[in-house]
């Protein structure tokens, strides 16, 4: 197939999917996006926003289980892999959040992995260590991003694009800072770039800093320099989406990164963005295929 005709089907795919989730086919169990009963519910508008972590929880996984692959030796090292139902070369590696804290793993983020999939993509939903589990914390779940991007670019015949949200926004920026690793570009959500300036703010969130890095910034001046992201040169497509109403990551996450790589979306909230069934979830969608096809500075 031509880069031309995949991209026409994986369109195709983005607009069927929008679709579909306006008639609630992932409020309707295990029903997916290419099957007859996805267009026979009754039409029922996006939810509202902003939503809740709750509301990611509610959402159903789907019965079929992913095939896991292992990248590592930690029971943490692996990835969870959705197929598209295209023919496509595009990988996504999707990094899931929770504040570096093992207190959130993966299982938030299937219903996005399987609606990116639905949308033409070959989805890699991550695993790490986190803070909390041997070997987690800084600099393992940065090692572990790396080494998953590896593993992808192994199996695969092209390199992944990494979707991250939140803490795994920052995890995503971070590898994809490293010009030595295999990586097409990066899409972050919501995500923590400046950790000092962070961890100086009220929230369970920003008290999590010090412990993912081992102590405040003035432990750790070195740490926090090499983890932040805000300052660091990217030498391949980027671009971060942030709410306009976010409580947890607010807009001075965005400070030190040019205007054409960054867009707020309006009336969204933390969990909207990676929510299949929010109207931010589509303009993230859009967003992502408009980098994946043609650099961070298409309009979107």
């Amino acid at each position: 197939m031509t880069r031309g005709g995949f991209h026409h089907q994986r369109f195709a795919a983005l607009l069927f999917l929008s679709a579909a989730i306006l008639v609630g086919w992932l409020g309707s169990g295990n029903v997916s996006a290419s099957s007859p009963e996805a267009t026979s519910s009754k039409a029922q508008p996006p939810i509202p926003m902003p939503a809740s972590f709750q509301d990611l929880l509610a959402l159903p996984i789907g019965e079929t289980p992913p095939q896991t692959v292992i990248y590592g030796p930690a029971p943490q090292q692996t990835l969870l892999h959705f197929p598209s139902a295209l023919e496509t070369h595009v990988n996504l590696l999707l990094v899931h959040g929770g504040c570096w804290s093992n207190a959130y793993d993966r299982q938030h983020a299937i219903p996005m992995a399987r609606a990116l999939a639905g949308a033409g993509y070959n989805v890699w939903l991550a695993e790490y260590r986190r803070v909390g589990d041997p070997g987690g914390g800084w600099p393992g779940s940065v090692d572990d991003i790396a080494s998953a991007t590896q593993k992808i670019a192994a199996l695969s015949e092209e390199p992944p694009w990494l979707v991250g949200h939140s803490a795994g926004g920052h995890l995503a920026l971070l590898t994809a800072a490293d010009p030595t690793l295999p990586i097409q570009g990066v899409l972050a959500l919501a995500a923590i770039t400046n950790l000092a300036t962070y961890a100086g703010q009220e929230g369970s969130c920003p008290s999590m800093v010090a412990e993912f890095l081992g102590g405040p910034p003035e432990s750790h001046p070195d740490r926090y320099t090499l983890a932040t992201v805000h300052n660091k040169t990217f030498l391949k497509p980027m671009r971060l989406i942030l709410g306009e109403v976010d409580t947890i990551v607010g807009p001075d996450q965005l400070t030190g990164f040019a205007e054409t790589n960054t867009k707020i979306i309006a009336k969204s909230g933390h969990f909207d963005l990676i929510h299949p069934a929010t109207t931010a979830f589509g303009q993230v969608l859009k967003t992502l295929e408009n980098l994946t096809q043609t650099g961070p500075n298409s309009d979107d």
